[in-house]
Order: structure tokens, then C-alpha cells, then sequence
């Protein structure tokens, strides 16, 4: 398979006439090898329109969702970026190229190695991928200038509201009225304000999902 032909039919079709201009994502986009981030079993549709299952509870999001999620995040050449659920570490490798840095956390050991090794093989220094419960984040490196959280959320958890750096954003999939909408929160001082972008169906994240309440 021409996985380059493919990247480059998955930049046209898919994530230009999806309302993403930022040139630099776009960019990366097209840059990045996501077929190197998914099973070899899954290779051959690592370049279709559609999230794709790399793990028991993760998924890889779509390249058009991940193309717009990041362009939403407004990340800058001096950010440093906190990558929530970041599976095989594909989302983190495009942030790679738009930020000083990325911490990319994930409560799965194999898909942590995984994501390690690839991202070394293709000589991505500026990643450092870890192991880490993902509604807790990743206090020892905070506070972030963005974090983004890789599926769809009930709620975001005090302690990630916690890590985003004054002036920070942090960019989300919220069920809004039964609708996947994704958020930007942005701070200021101690408060976040909160801005609904666009509706995003995503795959949802347990550890982000509201407990149902008993009632008699």
C-alpha cells in the first residue's frame, strides 16, 4: 500500500474541507506516518475517515476529529502539552511539531511501551510518554499551557482543571444534552471559562464516565 499517497488523499479529503486552515497542523498532518501508530493488522485503514480500536478501552481518533481537536487547542512553538489518553501516541507525535514539548500519559502499560517505541524509532525527542491515571493527569510536570483529552468526557476532573497554566486551554469531547460537543476551556487566574466549538462524536473514555445514581 502507498501509505504516502494515502496521507496526503487523507490531508485533501478529509481534513482540508473539515474547516481546518491552521497551516502548521495541516502540516503535520501530512507530515506524521499514522499508519507507523496502529496495529499492523489495522495498517491498511489507518488512513480511512473512522476511529479505529487499538486497544480494549482506547481508540485512535479519526485524522479529521484529531486534525480539528488540535487546531482548536491553539498550541504555540513555546507550549508545553499535556496528551490525555494518548493510546499509541499518534495525536502526540502530530503535537510534537506545533509545541516545545509533550507529556503523553496513558493508564495501559502496552500501549505506553508501544507509543514509546515509536515515536523513538521515528526520532520524536520531545515526547516523553508515561503511565499515569488518566483522570489524575500528570501533577509532577504541570501546570501545562494545553492539555487534550483524546475521547469523549462526562466531566473533567478537578485535578486536570488544576494543571492548566494560567492563560492555558484545555480541549475536550463533552456530552452537551446527549450531544458530543467538543470545549475549549481557557483560564485566567483561577477561573476556566468555557467555550462549545463544534459537535465531535468520539469514542467515550471510562475513566471521564458519570457513575449512574440509584433512585427508588
Amino acid at each position: 500500500m502507498d501509505f504516502e499517497r494515502a496521507r496526503t488523499a487523507m490531508v485533501d479529503c478529509q481534513v482540508r474541507p473539515n474547516a481546518v486552515t491552521d497551516f502548521e497542523v495541516i502540516n503535520q498532518m501530512g507530515s506524521v506516518p499514522r499508519e507507523r501508530f496502529v496495529p499492523e493488522k489495522l495498517q491498511k485503514l489507518a488512513y480511512l475517515d473512522q476511529h479505529l480500536n487499538v486497544a480494549a478501552d482506547r481508540w485512535m481518533l479519526s485524522p479529521m476529529r484529531t486534525a480539528q481537536i488540535v487546531q482548536l487547542a491553539q498550541i504555540e512553538p513555546t507550549d508545553i502539552v499535556l496528551d490525555v489518553a494518548c493510546g499509541t501516541g499518534y495525536t502526540a507525535a502530530v503535537i510534537s511539531g506545533l509545541a516545545n514539548a509533550v507529556v503523553a500519559i496513558d493508564d495501559d502499560a502496552e500501549l505506553v511501551a508501544s507509543a514509546t517505541e515509536t515515536l523513538s524509532d521515528l526520532d520524536i525527542g520531545n515526547v516523553a510518554v508515561i503511565q499515569s491515571e488518566l483522570a489524575e493527569g500528570h501533577a509532577k510536570e504541570a501546570p501545562y499551557d494545553v492539555i487534550i483529552i483524546e475521547g469523549a468526557v462526562d466531566f473533567v476532573t478537578d485535578s486536570l482543571k488544576a494543571q492548566v497554566a494560567d492563560g492555558g486551554r484545555l480541549v475536550c469531547v463533552e456530552k452537551v444534552d446527549g450531544v458530543e460537543t467538543a470545549v475549549l476551556y481557557t483560564k485566567s487566574g483561577k477561573s476556566l471559562s468555557r467555550v462549545e466549538a463544534f459537535n465531535a462524536s468520539v469514542p467515550d473514555l471510562a475513566s471521564f464516565q458519570a457513575v449512574p445514581e440509584f433512585r427508588l
